[in-house]
């Protein structure tokens, strides 16, 4: 029997360190690296953007090494956050301001819903309570985000400091988690339940133990992945600061810089795109893209409850957004046939959103045409990135 009861009592200590941070510490410790590289704790702000499982952790450390009197704005959005141009922020930021920096968060296929579950885990560590949301047009199709993109970019380390957040309103939190949940099932437990049905409550008892088990290996994995991305590097350099204050930067000159970087870059593409990705990526199959968009809408989809999902969520944690509606690209969606109706009644939808929740909102929309606006069919580029960065600091400052 004092075997029995010591096995027992081994196995419900072993329980407990699992569940317990002391997990989540030794996690940390066996990913540490003796002689890291260091480098500038500046980059956290910036470094390509699949690595956020560790959401909250990350943006602390990066918030604790930068010095007094610079400006931070916590900026989330998807792909775009990759174009590999100049006048990307995470580029042109470090070279040229002194003073303002922003926490670029995202990746592809993490749109309204993620973001929403980010923004309540790391909302209330937001110092200046302003977020700036890019919003990209492809996201608003019908059905919304499939479960299966989704899910490849979620954080259960998010996912788990959203729950715990007391600033939440139960209204909020109890429809992130049914619409997470239902694309996510294996998150319904006792402690975030979707159940609807006495029978679908009763399949949560009983699936309990397994997705309480399965949630925190997936966060002790998103921990691990956070800092094994980072093997090897220290983030514990000297903040370093660019060439000047942001307020005294010429953006007509700027854009005179990204106009020349633009031009050199697209040549004489007719589809206002940067030359190698079209000779590459588009030109080879270019008969198969026309016409092919004719039926695509962007004015009815679940995303459009996603978004507002997000905006409650800041709310709730009183925090100011600013909303970024994306262009499309004019030339190429003329030529696949993307209904104007539909470009044009995204923005009017976002305008209209962003006017019911006090949202700031700055509309790109009327910039489709604008040459050297687009890296590619859909991302943006020089001049593009350079107006993105430009509204931000202006609203970080205000």
């Amino acid at each position: 029997m004092r075997r029995v009861g010591a096995l027992l009592a081994g196995m419900v200590l072993a329980i407990g360190l699992f569940l317990s941070p002391v997990a989540d510490m030794a996690v940390r410790a066996l990913t540490t690296v003796k002689h890291p590289v260091q480098r500038s704790v500046r980059v956290l702000n910036y470094e390509s953007p699949g690595h956020r499982e560790d959401t909250v952790r990350l943006y602390q450390q990066a918030m604790a090494g930068e010095p007094e009197g610079v400006t931070n704005l916590y900026l989330m959005g998807s792909s775009e956050l990759g174009v590999p141009i100049e006048q990307n922020a995470g580029t042109w930021l470090p070279a040229n301001a002194s003073d303002f920096d922003m926490y670029e968060s995202g990746r592809g296929n993490q749109q309204d819903l993620y973001h929403a579950v980010e923004l309540a885990a790391v909302g209330s560590s937001i110092a200046n309570k302003k977020v700036a949301l890019i919003l990209s047009p492809q996201w608003f199709v019908p059905g919304g985000e499939k479960a299966s993109l989704f899910q490849s970019v979620f954080s259960h380390a998010a996912w788990n400091r959203m729950l715990a957040n007391p600033q939440l309103s139960a209204r909020t939190r109890s429809q992130l988690i049914a619409r997470v949940g239902s694309l996510v099932p294996q998150l319904c437990t006792l402690g975030a339940s979707c159940a609807t049905t006495t029978a679908s409550a009763v399949e949560e008892v009983v699936n309990a133990p397994y997705n309480v088990f399965t949630s925190r290996i997936n966060t002790l994995r998103d921990t691990y992945k956070g800092v094994d991305y980072r093997k090897g590097v220290s983030y514990t350099g000297p903040w370093q600061p660019g060439k000047q204050p942001m307020d005294t930067i010429d953006w007509a000159a700027e854009d005179a810089k990204a106009t020349a970087a633009g031009r050199a870059r697209v040549g004489q593409n007719p589809y206002n795109m940067e030359n190698s990705y079209y000779s590459s990526r588009i030109l080879p199959q270019l008969g198969k893209f026309r016409g092919q968009q004719t039926g695509v809408s962007f004015t009815s989809s679940v995303e459009y409850s996603d978004l507002q999902l997000f905006l409650d969520v800041a709310q709730d944690l009183g925090i100011q957004v600013m909303l970024i509606a994306l262009p499309v690209n004019g030339l190429w969606s003329d030529f696949t046939g993307l209904p104007k109706a539909q470009r044009d009644g995204f923005a009017a939808k976002i305008r209209a959103m962003a006017a019911l929740n006090d949202a700031e909102l700055v509309d790109l929309s009327g910039n489709a045409y604008e040459p050297y606006y687009f890296f590619d069919t859909l991302h943006l580029g020089w001049r593009g990135w350079l107006d993105v960065t430009h509204a931000c600091w202006s609203f970080a400052r205000s």
